[in-house]
């Protein structure tokens, strides 16, 4: 007999998550171990009770689902079906990488088709999956919200919010108007991810945001600093000297 698998299911809409949860519940070999309304609320949820599979909501207010991908270490990332009321997320990047999506409204037939599908899928060797159709949407926008842990919750920090990103070995600073909030990553991975309009790599330690920065102070022997609106001072390598100029100046006169 094969073993038992554990869903949750992710939406911010009540009657749709009702609707999923009585379905699958009602499946043989399925149980549905938790529901989630929002995207934080999921990340909470994967990380806690590692679910086998997700029924995973794009469009939630705060977090999406993208997001709650992406603020999961790839080693907790379950096997996720997507759930879209918007057929321009059902696109080729999801017929790509995604083991199935459900577009509402949806009948129990189409969602019991899916569920048949993820079995499938969770049978065979994981492929690029999730980590792919991540590259793909944070090429075609930008992330554009972190998760990280404050004082023992998780909260979002939008990227409008970051000052600078500085690394810190596995680990990178998020400094902003607030504070400082720590998040498992490294800068060389999180840059992948970034919007070139939004930030700019300045030192291979340090990340700024364009529109954070007030000024350009050159040093002796060929760094720079950069000040920051928050008076902040960040050093600008050599090595990145020349494409911070030439963007900088594109974004000054934009």
């Amino acid at each position: 007999m094969p073993p038992e698998l554990r869903v949750l299911v992710v939406d911010d809409e009540p009657r749709v998550r009702a609707g999923v949860c009585s379905v699958l519940a009602a499946e043989a070999g399925v149980a549905v171990i938790g529901e989630a309304a929002d995207g934080l609320a999921a990340v909470e949820a994967i990380e806690r009770l590692r679910p086998d599979l997700v029924f995973l909501d794009v469009q939630m207010p705060g977090l999406d689902g993208f997001g709650v991908l992406a603020a999961l270490e790839p080693g907790l990332r379950p096997a996720v079906v997507f759930v879209t009321a918007f057929e321009q997320y059902a696109l080729r990047a999801f017929d790509a990488h995604a083991i199935d999506y459900l577009c509402k409204p949806f009948d129990d037939e189409r969602l019991l088709a899916a569920l048949a599908r993820a079995r499938r899928w969770l049978e065979r060797p994981a492929g690029p999956g999730v980590a792919a159709l991540l590259d793909d949407v944070h090429r075609a926008r930008g992330r554009d919200r972190f998760v990280v842990k404050h004082a023992g919750a998780l909260r979002l920090v939008q990227a409008r919010e970051l000052d600078w990103i500085e690394a810190r070995g596995n680990y990178v600073h998020l400094h902003t108007e607030e504070g400082v909030f720590l998040l498992r990553e490294t800068l060389t991975a999180m840059v992948a991810t970034l919007s070139a309009e939004r930030f700019v790599r300045v030192h291979r330690s340090a990340v700024v945001a364009w529109a954070a920065v007030r000024a350009l102070h050159k040093l002796p022997g060929g760094d720079g600093e950069l000040e920051l609106r928050s008076g902040a001072r960040v050093p600008l390598g050599r090595s990145f000297r020349a494409a911070f100029v030439a963007g900088w100046r594109g974004a000054a006169g934009s």
